[in-house]
């Protein structure tokens, strides 16, 4: 189980770094799945979503660094949406602690399908436009759009980041890079809390924890000097690739097909 769980946090922190993600989206479905086709075991909802909020919180971390450095990172943006999202991350992860495994991976089913449909019918904003300084945003909107995000992801053991990016780019309107940069740091307060939020209602298999944490800190950072070199159009159908194949995974499983 421990070197499966090393091979599937690189994959998650490779895309966590490159996407602007947490990782979840992709670290959920391959740790349901993966384990019991190498007789590796089985992880319950719950173990998954506990695990998956510490990779989430290791690779955003260990992203950030790198899109900060590279000045893709809007901290008014961060701070307006990360705070309110850390709040009910906290909140929601702890609730979670008395909802049945069924509930919380169907809550995981309905918002990959919505950042799906995000992608998929909203244009893009034009990439050539404004510079980080330039770049204006609806503080409102902003904390709204944390506070549902931070509510969702606590639950489901998710950063948030597969969600959180297509509302950037689709109703905040911000920019794809700046949207990658500044998600991680986001999403890094929204893991921070919600892990502390499954580690106090005792929802977290620490034995599996480390080696998770250790395939995406590197992997992480890896992805985020490949993201400044990706065209911003490539990163979005990257993005929309990972999510159907999410959106597969996690309702097979759900209809009791995988």
């Amino acid at each position: 189980m421990i070197i499966t769980l090393f091979c599937i946090s690189i994959v998650g922190g490779f895309l966590s770094g490159l996407l602007g993600l947490g990782g979840a989206v992709v670290m959920i479905p391959l740790m349901l799945t993966v384990p019991p086709l190498f007789d590796a075991g089985n992880l319950s909802m719950k173990a998954v979503a506990g695990l998956s909020m510490i990779q989430v919180l290791a690779a955003s971390l260990s992203g950030i660094i790198v899109h900060s450095k590279n000045r893709f990172v809007h901290n008014r943006i961060l701070l307006c949406t990360g705070i309110p999202m850390g709040a009910f991350s906290l909140a929601g992860s702890y609730v979670s602690k008395y909802m049945d495994n069924d509930p919380v991976m169907i809550l995981f089913g309905l918002l990959v399908v919505t950042a799906f449909f995000l992608l998929l019918f909203k244009r893009t904003p034009d990439e050539k436009g404004p510079e980080l300084e330039e770049v204006s945003f609806n503080p409102v909107h902003s904390a709204t759009a944390g506070a549902f995000v931070g509510t969702c992801s606590g639950i489901v053991g998710a950063g948030g980041g597969f969600i959180l990016v297509p509302i950037m780019i689709i109703l905040l309107k911000i920019p794809v890079k700046i949207t990658v940069g500044t998600s991680l740091g986001i999403v890094f307060i929204g893991a921070l809390f919600g892990a502390l939020g499954k580690m106090l209602s005792l929802q977290v298999e620490y034995a599996y924890a480390l080696p998770v944490i250790i395939g995406s800190i590197a992997a992480s950072q890896f992805g985020a000097r490949v993201s400044k070199i990706t065209p911003p159009q490539s990163i979005k159908f990257l993005l929309l690739f990972v999510i159907i194949l999410s959106i597969f995974q996690v309702w097979l499983r759900i209809f009791g097909i995988l």
